[in-house]
């Protein structure tokens, strides 16, 4: 029997048949092959560009499983490269997730967002102590709401207000005092004063280019503030910028601000104020309005001479209060002077006096304002106290002013004498007076004396 001998390569489909018969008794023997997960983040988001200190921002990761079964991952939010959290994320085969997480920030500053596994970025997030927001804005308004965080600082807080273009009047920064409370406060602009909900002065005293009004939250009070007028509406009114304030509105009356002009620019300038203790504000001009409604002029004997008292009644029609300084003068001397401060829309009785020491007839007047003529006597300006008739005067006013402010060189007792009483001199009624009492005392002293003598019973 011959024997037939074959090469390696007739052997190899024998050994290859072999080997996979051997595969698929082991594979059959331990069991069906498990699938494998796939996960990943495959993206990152934030809902928040600009947040407030101790406010919170959520980020969002999308985790993905490209696998032919289920699994899960952890997956961490991360902040400059701190993470702030973790979670572990469960995705079924084929699918995809989404997880939101809120990530909190007590410190201002700006902050790099990213979720890890592998590591996605969100985008910054910056962290402010304050912002401002233009929620309206018209031709002649703008609203911004002003908010602050709970900031742990007692620092005030600065608020860069948004910019604004073709506007004659805008408030550049906004400052107020919080102290770790966070706020809400609407800032309301107006560059047209007739469109603001409270009155403003608008009489010739008063220029006012702007409006702002504030509604505060719970203790938290207005500090200051930055803004910019116009060149042009100061050339306009023919207003120098020096001389531009901010004015509080204070119980119904416009009070001035402290106010300084911290930068000049070609068609602008820059003007700080402060605005502590009121929630509306003028900006411009406002002068008081005074006028002398009243005069009238006294005058009585003391030990130096004659004393004349001038007293007038100020009035102050303007919108808001102001210092009015009087004069006495005597034939266009000055005498005395003083100052009074007048409410808007109020009025304040002036009183000033001088002591005449020689005679003669002198014009007395108020601020220029002639108040009466009195006539001096020789007699009158005698320094003995005890001689001399009241001098004659001719008050201007028949109804007296009542008198609210002391007078000048005053003393005590019922005060100066009218010169007059009924037209007729005030010394020549007394003098009368006295001459009735004397007379009838010299005939009751008669009578008496007759009456010893008397028998008729009748007596005294």
């Amino acid at each position: 029997m011959v024997r037939e001998e074959r090469s390696p390569k007739q052997h190899l489909p024998s050994l290859l048949s072999v080997c996979v018969v051997v595969l698929l008794l082991a594979a059959t023997a331990a069991g069906p092959v498990a699938a494998a997960p796939r996960l990943f983040v495959s993206g990152a988001s934030k809902e928040a560009n600009t947040i407030l200190a101790g406010e919170s921002v959520n980020v969002t990761a999308t985790v993905k499983n490209t696998g032919s079964s289920g699994g899960a991952m952890s997956v961490e939010y991360i902040a400059n490269g701190t993470t702030k959290a973790t979670e572990r994320v469960a995705v079924d085969a084929g699918a995809s997730v989404k997880r939101t997480r809120a990530l909190n920030f007590d410190t201002p500053g700006t902050y790099q967002i990213s979720v890890k596994g592998p590591e996605r970025s969100a985008g910054l997030v910056r962290v402010k102590r304050a912002t401002a927001v233009t929620v309206r804005q018209d031709a002649t308004s703008r609203k911004t709401e002003v908010r602050g965080g709970a900031v742990p600082t007692a620092k005030p807080y600065e608020v860069q207000m948004p910019s604004a273009l073709n506007r004659t009047f805008t408030v550049q920064t906004w400052t107020v005092n919080a102290s770790q409370q966070s706020f809400t406060q609407n800032v309301t602009e107006y560059t047209d004063p007739a469109d603001a909900s409270i009155t403003v002065p608008d009489n010739e005293d008063a220029s006012v280019f702007g409006v702002v009004t504030v509604g505060s939250s719970a203790g938290v009070q207005p500090s200051s503030m930055q803004f910019v007028l116009n060149r042009s509406n100061l050339q306009s009114a023919g207003i120098d910028a020096s001389a531009v304030r901010v004015y509080h509105r204070v119980n119904g009356s416009w009070r001035a601000a402290e106010t300084s002009v911290v930068e000049e620019r070609t068609e602008q300038v820059v003007y700080q104020a402060d605005t502590a203790g009121a929630s509306a504000y003028a900006i411009g001009k406002i002068e008081p309005a005074f006028s002398i409604t009243r005069t009238s002029v006294v005058s009585e004997q003391v030990s130096e001479g004659q004393q004349v008292v001038v007293e007038a009644t100020v009035s102050n029609s303007g919108g808001i209060e102001g210092t009015y300084d009087a004069q006495m003068q005597v034939d266009d001397e000055v005498v005395n002077q003083t100052s009074v401060t007048v409410p808007a829309d109020a009025e304040r009785t002036v009183t000033l006096s001088t002591v005449v020491t020689t005679p003669g007839q002198f014009q007395i007047k108020f601020n220029n304002v002639n108040a009466g003529d009195i006539r001096v006597t020789e007699s009158e300006v005698q320094t003995d106290g005890n001689g001399g008739a009241e001098p004659e005067a001719e008050p201007t006013d028949t109804e007296p002013a009542v008198q609210t402010e002391p007078a000048v060189g005053g003393g005590g007792g019922l005060g100066p004498l009218p010169a007059t009483v009924m037209g007729i001199s005030t010394m020549l009624v007394i003098g009368g007076l006295l001459g009735a009492f004397l007379l009838f005392g010299i005939v009751i002293a008669i009578l008496r004396r007759g009456g010893s003598r008397n028998d008729s019973g009748f007596e005294l």
